[in-house]
């Protein structure tokens, strides 16, 4: 197999905007004459006042006059008395739209600010603020929203009032909520994404077709990251948390500041800001330096207030020196002066160029770094008359133009802290400062608590700002502390997700910080097209080759499709026989019948233009339904995933998807649930729009409720229990009646346990709870490699030995998990500093350690952990690691069960990465990598649900079935939510009950800080709602069970008990021997007992 890898960086690409696109555009110069009105001046009647004075009046006691200049017509108030005299119109606001405003504006002498103002029935809205200037005119550029619709009055104000207003240019546009999230996904694709082709050649440069394509993100481009503290330092879970996400910045929320630093004069300590940046380091993520002054009187070391003004200005020579030359090199900003233009403590003692000789000073020390200005209320509140983006600009203006500052390399810090975000106005704001043609950060990014807002808001405005394509790096400020956050928390103290965590969760994933990744196959040409947020990018182009179709059975791709399962079930024209009645085209695809020479009947889709141009039927889905889905699909060329999806009123729900092939028919198997009953229309998606989609053999076949579980009865009847007959009979083989039969269960033969920790170890209240429940367990964390080894050549197995010795002694067996993981946020940290070759030496080195120390005492090895959402090893060792890994642990321990172990594939139909299919040709190359030929393989489903998807669970596990490998959940649990219980008890029954499913763990190992996602109990070992629906279930499936009867007057004792080996005591009141004990084990073959003779008393 021939592979190339390639390491790309992404760039920008084309971009066409439509007519309701937004106009990022502003101007920060004074002109001599304005521009156009934006928008053609909106919903303003009379923008370039070409028609007199139509449309406007005077606002207060102001006179107001239409006057021309060199050809240009504009409005002027004069004879102003106070300060909101000026000139008016009269509009309608709606409280659905958002409003963009601008004008240009000119005084007739000095300059002064000037705001447009909104009167409303609720009050005064401010919509944006200028300084104006004599003599030229400016852009004054705003936006706002209303909370009720109705009339306003736009007008303006200037607290001096000497001044003429002069006013020209105007425009209002309103753009609806579609139209304005319109616009932040076409900047984000102008901006953040990038078109992406791919040819693959081969040695003699002729293209390859069919050749799979991986595009593996391996670092995103954007900035994106969070505030910490030095509480992150001696605190494991918000470390966890905050480096298990794609955080690339950081800044310190104190411990840079000049009060931390140097408390008392001349005693410095960086021993927090140092080992700060240490973590930050380790975990490749960049430091915001923050900050060197803080201009602000009350954040200031209390012995500065007393130093004079040479003092203190020696004082903060040698302060921005020691700071600035201790970490040169290690930061990726300095915010040089906080908050001058709301504060001015140096100006006040050492004169009123402080600030600007301040990045003098920064300039010369460490000149290579962004110098940023960082400031509050200049995109959060239009009614801050300190810090608008006029007065922003009117600062970095001062501050560049020092004598020695226009080499700087400064930049816009906007510290982001809203109460109610006015949407419209941080965007027009953004614009006006993107002029500056400087970099602009949101740099302390917050929302004051509210009711019910805070999460709401903070999506808006991430939202927002992100897609401003002048935006350049992102911080939230939130860092942790157990007392409370500064106003915002992410998580709460147990590092659960609050629901402002869960937004930037939600948008990580949506804006592509994540570990993206495309893939596919290569066209005829040997081209691959994807879309892609910017960043650091590994192509792996692998040449097409067959698999060994032994490696996984029933899974062929067949020269005719099957019959439709249900004859369709309620699918119309399921086979095709009748033409394409019933079937029509979706989206702009053509549709065709065509008939094979062997006389199959199939529907075609071509000429697609859009993934989700395909074949389409509606149908009528009722909320009380399960439903079960399959089709067989084939393609035209190339192989590429397919996905069924039906488009219902609420949404689009994935029924499921497979990798079809050309030349051969795949099947594709599936299943739904809907919300709510009403009309939804099925069709099929691919990203490949070169291809054509053929159908055939289709069904949808619904189940009542009652009917779904009436198959797992069966199935559990048929395949996880057995009738046992016993006889009970006198010394001479007569039948005894009435003897009493007890029967008490030993062991089960169907493994079903917990995750457990090395809490256990320690709490006897823990141990009692767990020994007398299961009898299989995983040790959450204490196999791990970052557990094993934290630094090179130290390992410590001591948990992991005392936790597997716990185990033993309570006869419950152990999952080997895992020897490696393939996400890079849960490496030991030392890995990631390693060459390929030292690498490839830790990695052989440690599957020997731990495979060796504990060949024989596991059940099973998770060998290379959710290798199909992650590529660590891949990336630095080759495309082949997994499979290198699983023949290395073949060799190490070859007679035992190794598993992949992998998320999603099961619990959610969107994630593309891990379905059914892309799992089954993982294990195909894990399969036919030389030696690996007689690897004992197995499957492992992790099963961390949100809503659990009853169908798709046991279709997905129908496919995985067909290779004919034991099947197992490892790691199961559901979020938690008020039906955590209830989803639970679903997935459970449903689980259990499939054939092939041969083993459950629970992950919900106890922490007395909280469970991963799901506990059983709370931290005195009282069951909780889920852990009574484990209870019952043990009970309910006899892996906890007794049976005690009498005989009849046969002698006879029946009763249907599930595998497992179990104890009987007989007895009876006329036998010598009082009782009789004997062991049975009831299995597949068990159908009754030997007699069992009681000798009787004379």
């Amino acid at each position: 197999m021939h592979v190339v890898e390639h390491e790309l960086n992404i760039c920008l690409a084309g971009f066409q905007v439509n007519a309701l696109s937004y106009d990022y555009t502003a101007s920060i110069e004074c002109l001599a004459k304005p521009h156009k009105p934006q928008y053609n001046g909106g919903i303003i009647v009379n923008p370039e006042l070409n028609h007199g004075l139509n449309g406007w009046s005077s606002f207060g006691n102001a006179k107001i006059q239409h006057r021309e200049s060199e050809g240009n017509r504009f409005i002027v108030a004069h004879g102003r008395q106070q300060s909101y005299d000026s000139i008016s119109q009269k509009t309608y606001l709606q409280s659905n739209k958002f409003y963009t405003f601008s004008a240009w504006i000119q005084v007739s002498s000095g300059s002064v600010p000037v705001t447009a103002i909104f009167k409303t029935s609720s009050g005064f809205i401010h919509a944006g603020a200028v300084v104006a200037e004599y003599n030229c005119w400016s852009m004054l550029k705003g936006g706002l929203t209303v909370d009720a619709s109705g009339p306003a009055e736009l007008y303006f104000e200037s607290k001096n009032t000497s001044i003429e207003i002069w006013v020209d240019s105007i425009s209002l546009q309103p753009f609806t909520e579609k139209q304005w999230k319109s616009h932040q996904h076409q900047s984000i694709t102008k901006t953040r994404k990038s078109n992406v082709k791919v040819q693959a050649v081969d040695e003699q440069g002729k293209p390859l077709a069919n050749a799979t394509i991986i595009i593996q993100q391996k670092a995103p481009s954007f900035p994106f990251g969070v505030a910490i503290n030095k509480n992150i330092l001696t605190n494991t879970a918000y470390q966890n948390w905050f480096t298990s996400r794609p955080f690339t910045v950081t800044t310190f929320e104190d411990e840079m500041k000049w009060y931390s630093t140097e408390s008392s004069q001349g005693h410095e300590d960086y021993s927090a800001a140092d080992a700060l940046l240490q973590f930050a380091k380790q975990h490749n993520i960049g430091v915001r330096g923050h900050n060197v002054f803080w201009d602000d009187p009350r954040y200031q070391p209390g012995w500065l207030n007393s130093l004079s003004g040479q003092q203190l200005s020696d004082a903060a020579s040698k302060r921005l020196n020691s700071i600035m030359g201790r970490y040169k090199g290690q930061v990726i900003a300095w915010d040089v002066c906080n908050e001058n233009l709301h504060f001015n403590f140096f100006e006040s003692k050492i004169g009123a160029s402080a600030s600007a000789m301040f990045y003098n000073w920064a300039l010369k020390a460490d000149g290579a770094t962004t110098l940023f200005m960082n400031e509050y209320n200049t995109i959060e509140e239009s009614g801050d008359g300190d810090s608008i983006p006029a007065k922003y600009l009117q600062k970095l203006r001062d501050i560049q133009a020092f004598p020695g500052n226009n080499n700087a390399k400064m930049a816009i810090g906007l510290e982001s802290h809203f109460t109610t975000p006015n949407i419209p106005y941080i965007r027009s704001s953004i614009d006006t400062l993107a002029a500056a043609k400087v970099p602009v950060w949101i740099t302390e990014l917050d929302v004051t608590s509210g009711p019910n807002q805070q999460a709401s808001y903070l999506e808006q405005i991430l939202r927002e700002v992100h897609a401003h394509p002048q935006i350049q790096g992102i911080v939230i400020w939130s860092a942790w502390n157990p007392q409370g956050c500064y106003r915002m928390c992410l998580t709460d103290n147990n590092f659960k997700n609050l629901p402002t965590g869960d937004v930037v969760d939600k948008l990580i994933h949506e804006f592509g910080l994540t570990s993206g990744m495309a893939s596919g196959m290569t066209d005829p040409n040997g081209f691959f097209e994807a879309s892609l947020f910017q960043g650091d990018y590994e192509v792996k182009i692998t040449n097409p080759y067959v698999a060994n179709s032994s490696s996984v059975q029933g899974l062929n791709c067949l020269a005719t499709p099957l019959r439709p399962q249900y004859d369709g079930g309620i699918i119309v024209n399921p086979e095709l026989n009748h033409s394409l009645e019933g079937w029509s085209s979706f989206g702009k695809a053509k549709m065709q019948h065509r008939e094979s020479s062997e006389g199959n009947k199939f529907v075609v889709a071509h000429s697609r233009n859009q993934s989700h141009d395909s074949i389409s039927q509606k149908i009528n889905l009722e909320s009380d339904k399960l439903y079960t889905f399959s089709a067989w699909i084939q393609l035209s060329n190339g192989s590429a995933p397919v996905t069924a999806i039906f488009k219902t009123s609420s949404g689009f729900i994935h029924a499921g998807a497979v990798v079809a092939e050309p030349k051969c028919w795949s099947l594709l198997k599936g299943g739904l649930t809907v919300n709510a009953s009403g009309p939804a229309e099925l069709y099929f998606e691919s990203n490949d729009t070169s291809v054509e989609i053929w159908v055939d053999s289709i069904s949808l076949q619904p189940f009542t409720e009652e009917e779904w579980k009436s198959h797992q009865d069966q199935s559990i009847a048929k395949i996880r229990m057995g009738n046992v007959r016993i006889q009970a009979v006198d010394a001479q083989g007569n039948p005894l009646k009435n003897a009493t039969i007890s029967i008490q269960r030993k062991a089960s033969r169907f493994p079903f346990g917990c995750a457990i920790n090395k809490n256990i170890l320690t709490n006897n209240a823990y141990q009692n709870w767990f020994t007398s429940r299961f009898r299989v367990t995983t040790f959450e964390d204490e196999m791990k490699w970052y557990s094993n080894e934290p630094s090179p050549g130290r390992e410590d197995y001591s948990a992991a030995d005392a936790m597997l010795q716990f185990a033993r002694s309570h006869g419950i067996a152990v999952r080997g998990h895992n020897v490696f993981w393939d996400d890079p946020h849960f490496q030991p940290g030392w890995v990631n500093s390693l060459t390929k070759r030292q690498l490839f030496s830790a990695t052989f080195k440690r599957l020997n350690s731990i495979m060796h120390r504990y060949k024989g005492q596991v059940v099973g090895w998770d060998v290379v952990n959710e290798n199909l959402h992650w590529n660590f090893f891949e990336s630095k060792l080759g495309s082949k690691a997994s499979a290198l890994m699983y023949n290395w642990a073949v060799k190490a321990d070859g007679a035992n069960t190794l598993f992949m172990n992998e998320f999603n594939t099961i619990e959610e139909s969107r994630d593309g990465a891990s379905t059914p299919a892309r799992y089954l040709q993982k294990l195909r190359e894990i399969q036919t990598f030389p030696g690996n030929r007689n690897a004992r393989m197995a499957i492992g489903l992790e099963s961390h649900f949100v809503t659990p998807n009853l169908p798709y669970i046991r279709s997905s596990i129908d496919i995985l079935a067909a290779t004919r490998l034991p099947i197992w959940i490892t790691e199961l649990d559901v979020q938690s939510s008020p039906n955590q219980a209830w989803y639970l008890e679903q997935v459970l029954r449903e689980v259990h009950a499939h054939p092939q499913v041969q083993g459950i763990v629970i992950w919900a190992a106890w922490n007395p800080q909280g469970c991963y996602r799901m506990c059983l109990t709370d931290n005195n070992f009282r069951n909780l709602a889920t852990g009574n629906v484990v209870d019952k279930l043990l009970y309910e499936w006899g892996l906890k069970a007794s049976t005690s009867g009498a005989t009849d007057a046969n002698g006879s004792f029946e009763a249907n008990l599930s595998y497992g080996d179990y104890e009987l005591e007989i007895s009876h009141p006329s036998a010598t021997n009082s009782s009789l004990v004997f062991k049975f084990n009831v299995s597949s073959t068990t159908a009754s007992l030997q007699p069992l003779r009681l000798q009787l008393s004379a």
